[in-house]
Order: structure tokens, then sequence, then C-alpha cells
């Protein structure tokens, strides 16, 4: 798909020139595609609220290809995904999936060390039963 964000979602540019940090970015990010979406957008969008729905796709798209996806640290993606309420989920068979096939590569994936290990783990233990309930 090559329509940018903006057009997209019928949103509106502040054409304005912006000091804040988050007014620039957001221009930025509503002028890219949805392909051109990175992981420090994604990580906005969840931490903001902004396009939640888009940002959780997204957020599912690259932990399916790298579950310990982070801007800050390794995990930090599946955390704020974790922390989104689950009624913004449109499809929350798709996140259960997810959350099983990084269950299932857990063990395989490459840890600093044990204790990152666990924090994740008990992390997804904790997803999968919120949704379960």
């Amino acid at each position: 798909m090559n329509k940018k964000i903006k057009e997209i979602y019928f949103l509106n540019q502040n054409e304005m020139e912006s000091e804040y940090t988050l007014d620039i970015w957001y221009n930025k990010l509503i002028n890219k595609t949805v392909d051109e979406i990175e992981l420090v957008d994604v990580t906005r969008m969840l931490s903001q609220n902004v396009l939640i729905n888009l940002g959780i796709k997204k957020a599912m798209d690259i932990l399916f290809d790298d579950p310990l996806a982070g801007e800050m640290y390794e995990g930090q993606l599946l955390e704020l995904l974790y922390s989104i309420d689950l009624n913004k989920f449109e499809d929350l068979s798709q996140l259960k999936l997810l959350l099983q096939k990084i269950s299932a590569i857990l063990p395989n994936l490459d840890w600093f060390d044990e204790e990152d290990q666990k924090e994740y783990r008990d992390l997804l233990i904790n997803f999968v039963k919120k949704i379960d309930t």
C-alpha cells in the first residue's frame, strides 16, 4: 500500500512549525506509508496512544520477526503491548497465536543473562493469563 497514513485515516497535518518533539514525530509519522513505520514509531504510538490499532498491528508484525524487539531494551515492545487494554485489540486470537509462537522459541533466543530470560518468560505468562481471563 503506497498511501500515506494521513491519506488512509483522513488526518490533517499541522502545517505550522512546532518545537515540540511529539508534534514533529507525529507529522513525520502521518507522512509515512504503513510499510515505512519503524520500531521507534510503534513504540511511540503505543506509549502515546496514537493510532493505536495500527500500532498494535505493527507491533505484532515486529514481534513475529523479533520477539525481543525494543527501542530502549530487549522485550520493551512486548511489555508495551502487554500494557494496552485488551479491548483495543481487534483480534485476540492472532495475539494469542503470536504469544504461543514466542513461548515455543523462548529457550532458543539469545539471552544476555538468565534473569532477563526469567523476566521475559514471566511477562509472557502474565500476558497469556490476561488474554484468557
